[in-house]
């Protein structure tokens, strides 16, 4: 987990906010005829100018999105073989994971708690919002909206809040936080950890 976010975090302060498709095609270490499949088809969000250069413009957040499920469902990016063969819009919708939490048992469920309640271990009872910014991704103004909205428990002291590590692991593990549709890529690596050791306890 530690090396992966380590793996992740240094892509993030290698390479700017967005990308070319040349570009992701490296950091993902893919082919470039892959590369078109998953832009074209929608797998990995893109701007697609519809120019003959300098076509694709690629979020290096989505890149890091598509490395982190490529692992969990590497089926869902494989290009036919029809697509390599012939080959000698905006952003769309990414990974959620929402399906996957909204089926886990009860079971499960309190076994993902404990998962994130392990994760967070290392933190102190009481959290400011830029240390929960930090540990799962999300910028300060989603947290002070979901603060404000009592979707993250948390007090306002001074005007500044403090979340309890409870509230956040509360938060992370609630039907809300499943439902997100824009999860940053610390949060969907949280998840996928999880899943990936459901998978091989099952």
């Amino acid at each position: 987990m530690t090396e992966s976010m380590k793996y992740y975090e240094s892509i993030r302060r290698k390479y700017p906010e967005t990308v070319s498709k040349d570009q992701f095609y490296q950091i993902a270490h893919i082919s470039k005829a892959t590369a078109l499949h998953l832009l074209q088809n929608g797998l990995v969000p893109c701007k697609d100018t519809g120019k003959k250069t300098r076509r694709y413009t690629i979020r290096t957040d989505d890149i890091i999105f598509y490395l982190i499920d490529r692992e969990l469902h590497p089926e869902v990016y494989r290009a036919p073989d029809r697509w390599y063969q012939e080959r000698s819009g905006h952003y769309n919708s990414r990974v959620t994971y929402r399906n996957e939490l909204t089926k886990l048992s009860e079971e499960e469920r309190a076994n993902f708690r404990k998962y994130m309640e392990d994760e967070f271990c290392q933190y102190g009872d009481l959290l400011t919002v830029v240390e929960v910014a930090e540990a799962i991704g999300y910028c300060d103004t989603s947290l002070h909206r979901w603060c404000n909205a009592k979707k993250l428990k948390s007090f306002n002291i001074s005007g500044k809040f403090l979340i309890p590590k409870i509230s956040l692991v509360d938060f992370l593990v609630s039907q809300y936080s499943f439902d997100i549709t824009r999860k940053t890529w610390k949060h969907t690596l949280l998840i996928k950890s999880f899943l990936d050791r459901l998978d091989t306890t099952e």
